[in-house]
């Protein structure tokens, strides 16, 4: 039998490789798309797990405080009013001024662990170097501040603590307003659906104008706000601009679409989840009366 020669060895054909170089690189581009949603999910599952400790430090706040539920902002009189004094690990005060909102008065409870509300932060080396303007401004997670636990600022009349929205009643259709009915949640056992209750979600502080990707980078808010509020409008998804796109109508700490073009939540009950921007239009999920409404979505109540 004769020898085959190298030369004349079947060879590939240009064709042959180009298919097997395309082949290739439709393999990689899959496996780096899988990478990427596996890191994506990875991310998602740690906020939620961040979401419900967070949650739970704020169940320990009330059992500490008869149940009251912690109040969502406080201005610097009514915490003079009211003697609130909150300290650091080392037993300092801290200012009032970063305490009017819920990260400093919380802190205590998470055994001072910032990384759970601040490891999105990538401009400082540990978490003990964020400022205190920061941590007062932008934990990763929102508070349900209007509707638990309370929004308080001193009456200019009285000067004495005033909540918002504080028995304004509500409307159950349009102009038909049911007097006289509290708005806010003040202790945990005023929670009528826990399971529903949304406590913390993930938020940023937004100008009007559209929203179109998520964004993981953002800077957090330390509040967030239904769809309405009261009789304001506040967002709306915005259809036909990409996939869950937000549309801000007032400048608000607003729903933050960080991973996944869906928003991290934890409810009263300490369940989790991510929800879409139309999941979060129903007011139900927001304060108890919403619940009574004919219309969730539509729900409205008087300002004062």
């Amino acid at each position: 039998m004769p020898r085959r020669t190298a030369a004349s060895r079947p060879a590939f054909t240009i064709v042959e490789l180009l298919v097997v170089i395309s082949i290739i690189a439709i393999l990689l581009a899959l496996t780096s798309v899988g990478v990427v949603q596996a890191g994506k999910t990875a991310r998602q599952t740690k906020a939620l797990s961040n979401l419900k400790q967070v949650a739970t430090a704020w169940t320990q706040y009330a059992s500490q405080n008869d149940d009251r539920a912690m109040p969502g902002f406080m201005d610097d009189g009514v915490q003079a009013a009211l003697k609130i004094k909150v300290r650091d690990r080392d037993g300092n005060r801290v200012d009032p001024q970063f305490c009017r909102t819920y990260p400093y008065r919380l802190l205590p409870f998470l055994d001072h662990d910032r990384s759970l509300m601040y490891d999105y932060l990538a401009d400082y080396e540990q978490t003990s170097e964020i400022p205190p303007a920061e941590i007062a401004a932008n934990p990763a997670f929102g508070y349900n501040a209007y509707y638990l636990g309370g929004w308080w600022t001193t009456d200019s009349a009285s000067n004495q603590p005033r909540m918002r929205f504080s028995g304004t009643g509500y409307y159950k259709t349009q102009g038909q307003l049911v007097e006289r009915q509290e708005m806010v949640a003040r202790s945990l056992s005023q929670i009528q659906r826990p399971s529903d209750m949304i406590v913390f979600g993930s938020s940023f502080t937004a100008q009007p104008g559209i929203y179109k990707n998520p964004d993981e980078l953002a800077r957090g808010g330390a509040w967030i706000v239904p769809h309405r509020r009261g009789m304001t409008d506040m967002w709306v998804p915005s259809d036909g601009q990409g996939s869950g796109a937000l549309q801000v109508l007032v400048p608000e700490c607003v729903p933050l679409r960080r991973i996944k073009a869906t928003v991290p939540t934890v409810r009263a009950d300490l369940s989790t989840s991510a929800q879409g921007l139309r999941d979060l239009m129903d007011q139900s999920r927001w304060m108890n009366n919403a619940g009574y409404s004919d219309d969730t979505i539509l729900f409205s109540h008087p300002e004062n």
